[in-house]
């Protein structure tokens, strides 16, 4: 039986990582039915790009958006609309700056089925032993791959979130109601991660203590969403809580006390 599949994609200010997206989706071995595209209020040209997309292929639905809602919103928008659609099946996600091989999609669907979500490579991840799938708990909102009816069965993904832990919470929330999540090995999605990403860092003694340097807004969502991923009924958050005055708090004081500020804010 033929699947019908709907790429969502939430782009931001990044119209050179868009249309590099974009033409790895047009170019999939197996055609995408339709790609919605939320675009984030950019201001970058992108609305105008892809208003010659519209012009030049048909399976397109773009919503642009008159405020930047992040990727939290975004995604949560792009599902909706994907949701409202009568004749798809299956959702594949990602950000405007994942790159799928041509076969990535092929590469999905042999192991498509309603009961279970699946996951893209998109990490450079070697580790699946013998088989080329395996089971996780966690994915990133880049390459998920989701059934609708689990869409209709569980909700939208928590657009409240902005931006980090949105994906950690809607995976949970999969798990809870009773699916299951694979990630497949040949999928494979060319995606920037954060290996790169800037640490702020001082020595005590022979001792170096690190901690990633995140932007004031960014840190007030970390701080936020990673509490919120958790009911007050969960041991999960008292765990969290006290690791963030632990373990988290000291590091914070010690290397960069300009955000401490922020952090009791919104650790509060």
């Amino acid at each position: 039986m033929t699947k019908k599949i709907c790429a969502v994609i939430v782009t931001f200010n990044r119209i050179a990582c868009l249309k590099k997206n974009l033409n790895c989706l047009f170019n999939q071995n197996i055609p995408i039915d339709k790609i919605i595209i939320i675009n984030n209020n950019s201001n970058d040209g992108t609305k105008e790009y892809l208003d010659e997309v519209l012009y030049r292929h048909n399976n397109v639905i773009v919503k642009n958006l008159l405020q930047n809602i992040g990727g939290a919103g975004g995604f949560s928008e792009g599902v909706k609309t994907a949701s409202e659609l009568n004749d798809i099946d299956y959702i594949w996600g990602m950000d405007d700056d994942a790159y799928p091989k041509e076969d990535a999609l092929e590469n999905l669907l042999e192991y498509a089925n309603e009961e279970s979500c699946l996951w893209s490579n998109c990490n450079n991840d070697n580790d699946f032993n013998e088989k080329d799938y395996k089971k996780v708990t966690q994915w990133m909102f880049v390459g998920f791959f989701i059934p609708l009816n689990i869409v209709k069965k569980i909700g939208l993904p928590r657009k409240d979130f902005f931006i980090y832990f949105d994906d950690v919470e809607y995976a949970r929330r999969i798990i809870k109601n009773g699916y299951n999540i694979f990630k497949i090995k040949n999928s494979v999605i060319l995606h920037k991660d954060a290996t790169n990403q800037k640490v702020f860092s001082r020595n005590i003694g022979n001792k170096q203590i690190t901690l990633f340097a995140l932007p004031d807004w960014k840190l007030y969502y970390y701080i936020r969403n990673h509490i919120l991923l958790f009911k007050w009924n969960e041991l999960e958050k008292y765990k969290l809580i006290l690791w963030f005055i632990l373990k988290f708090l000291p590091k914070l004081i010690f290397v960069n006390k300009k955000q401490l500020k922020i952090f009791l804010k919104r650790f509060y």
